[in-house]
């Protein structure tokens, strides 16, 4: 269709540019066409006029074949000198031709250099003309070569004035002429720059249109190459119109018999959606599914899906907005992975450290209450060695009594019963006892524990003992993983953040109070690359394994659970060689 227009726009450009009424003049030059014209009037008359004086037409005839031959040497010079020089050289031929023929018939010659001088570019010429045909007209009874008429003026003034009306009108003719040609010519120049930038936006817009193509056809294979997660996209309301063989196999349902017909809502438990709408405050249904990726662009959680054959899954599921190529909203994508087999290993899991953590407590409580009571009998003392190698026995049995709480702990966050005894925490007083508590263990391993805490109480609500049990972790992580030499260093200190976390001025807008606890060390940091999975349970970095680093990799997952739980966060910085700092963020009571 676009080269069908640029075709016609063509052809329109072609028959205009024929129909040019200044292109012959263009072509050729004012003192050429004078003689041209001149020429094609004096060729008929040659031979049949009379000769009444021979010097006046003998010098006529000279006078129009030097201004002939002058015209073809005027065509490279300047335009005012041949469109003047050479019609008044005719008209002074026309005048002695005239004068030695003493016949009105060789004023046909006036037509050449009167044509010439009306229709130069100004009226400059209008007078020259009007002049010169004046003189043609009286030269013959100047001298005497046809005897005066008492009706000469008269005849004088009339041919002048036809001469001057009509040079006028030719030239204003020429001029307007002239004008409508450039006015064409400047059109056809802009017609001929929009058919290029036409081509050019259409051979845009082919591009454009392959690209888009390509991508469109991209996109839909590596949709369709997924199998192992379903990728489903809605528009606004929920209705589906991405479908890809992941979600079949996921929900045993073609795509032919869900895209653009039902709703991503059939494949959800009315039940748990209206639990989602109840803790988010927004209205049951699709509001509740994509509510959370609303309002902070983009949510991951467990939904249960229902399959054709109403078998339930557990389904991890990423939900993000998706954009037209305006960048309109225009939907919803809807990306899950199943998670029923992964999440029932895991409560098995959990049940078994459960199970497993109450039935070694129970007897390694019974352990070191016998320890106790051997150890403290007056009746029976030990000796030394014996009370050595009891001490020792003690000493693991302690341990392995923290490993079991620490599991158990672990287990009660991951069902959910864990809970908390608030109470009123000065910080300050726990981030002490943590320096105390670690204070042996630092001065063995050769490690400096400094404190920087406010004079003033800082009093957060919480738990104590956990508080107080999530700062140990920190404080103990840093005295292991720090050589010797090196430096623990706790700060305490008021600060102000935003809701999501970023720091504010204490007068900003919206900001709240939050009390800022940082253990830093200087010791040997942890990889980029392991960062993200430093809070998982039984998680150890590469190089606590390198370094042979005691521990079992649940510090930090409790630290987190406890921070977590008091509506914290929990922050790290580690660069791998220098040093880790890990900030515990608690809302506290402060004045606005």
């Amino acid at each position: 269709m676009t080269v069908a227009v640029l075709d016609r726009a063509r052809s329109t450009m072609a028959r205009h540019r024929l129909l040019d009424v200044g292109t012959w003049q263009a072509a050729v030059s004012g003192p050429v066409r004078c003689a041209l014209l001149f020429t094609a009037a004096a060729v008929p008359l040659a031979g049949s006029l009379p000769v009444v004086e021979r010097g006046a037409g003998h010098a006529g005839l000279a006078v129009a074949l030097a201004a002939t031959a002058a015209a073809w040497s005027f065509r490279r010079s300047p335009a005012w000198l041949g469109s003047l020089a050479v019609p008044v050289a005719h008209l002074t031929a026309v005048g002695l031709l005239y004068a030695g023929t003493a016949s009105p018939t060789v004023l046909l010659l006036l037509l050449g250099p009167l044509w010439v001088l009306s229709t130069r570019p100004t009226r400059r010429g209008v007078p020259i003309a009007v002049a010169g045909a004046a003189a043609v007209l009286a030269v013959p009874h100047l001298v005497g070569a046809v005897p005066a008429a008492d009706d000469l003026p008269g005849a004088l003034l009339l041919g002048t004035l036809v001469v001057a009306v009509g040079s006028l009108a030719v030239n204003e003719s020429t001029r307007r002429l002239a004008e409508q040609a450039r006015r064409i010519a400047q059109l056809q120049r802009e017609q001929a720059a929009l058919l290029e930038q036409v081509q050019s936006r259409a051979d845009e817009l082919d591009t454009a249109s392959r690209i888009l193509a390509a991508r469109a056809q991209t996109m839909t294979s590596v949709i369709d190459a997924v199998t192992e997660q379903s990728i489903i996209g809605t528009d606004r309301d929920g209705t589906i119109r991405v479908w890809n063989p992941g979600a079949e196999r996921m929900l045993g349902v073609p795509r032919a018999d869900v895209v653009r017909t039902r709703s991503v809502l059939d494949f959800h438990l009315p039940e748990e959606l209206a639990a989602a709408a109840e803790d988010g405050g927004s209205p049951a249904g699709f509001d509740a599914l994509v509510h959370v990726a609303r309002e902070k662009g983009s949510d991951v959680r467990d939904w249960t899906y229902v399959a054709a054959d109403g078998r339930h899954r557990t389904v991890s599921v990423a939900i993000t907005p998706r954009s037209d190529d305006r960048g309109t909203h225009a939907g919803w994508n809807f990306v899950g992975t199943d998670m029923t087999e992964v999440r029932a290993t895991e409560r098995m899991k959990d049940q078994f450290v459960s199970l497993i953590s109450h039935e070694l407590r129970t007897p390694l409580s019974s352990i070191l209450g016998y320890l106790e009571l051997v150890m403290d009998d007056e009746d029976q003392p030990l000796t030394a060695e014996q009370r050595q190698y009891l001490s020792t026995v003690e000493r693991n049995a302690q341990r392995l009594l923290r490993l079991v709480g620490d599991l158990l702990f672990t287990a009660q966050v991951e069902s959910g019963r864990f809970t908390l005894q608030p109470d009123d925490v000065d910080l300050g007083a726990v981030v002490r006892a943590a320096e105390e508590n670690a204070r042996v263990a630092a001065a063995a391993a050769g490690v400096e524990v400094a404190v920087d805490v406010p004079a003033d109480a800082l009093v957060v609500s919480g738990d104590p003992v956990r508080l107080g049990q999530a700062c140990d972790n920190l404080v103990s992580n840093a005295v292991k993983f720090t050589p010797a030499g090196g430096q623990v260093r706790l700060t305490l200190r008021r600060a102000w953040r935003q809701p999501d976390g970023q720091p504010a001025a204490s007068g900003e807008r919206r900001a709240v109070p939050v009390a800022l606890l940082s253990v830093a060390d200087t010791g040997m940091g942890i990889p980029a690359g392991e960062q993200g999975q430093l809070f998982t349970r039984f998680f150890r970095s590469s190089t606590a394994q390198r370094n042979a680093v005691p521990g079992v990799g649940l510090g930090l997952a409790i630290t987190k659970a406890i921070t977590t739980a008091h509506g914290g966060t929990l922050g790290m910085e580690s660069t791998e060689g220098v040093g880790t700092t890990f900030t515990m963020a608690l809302p506290c009571p402060g004045d606005r």
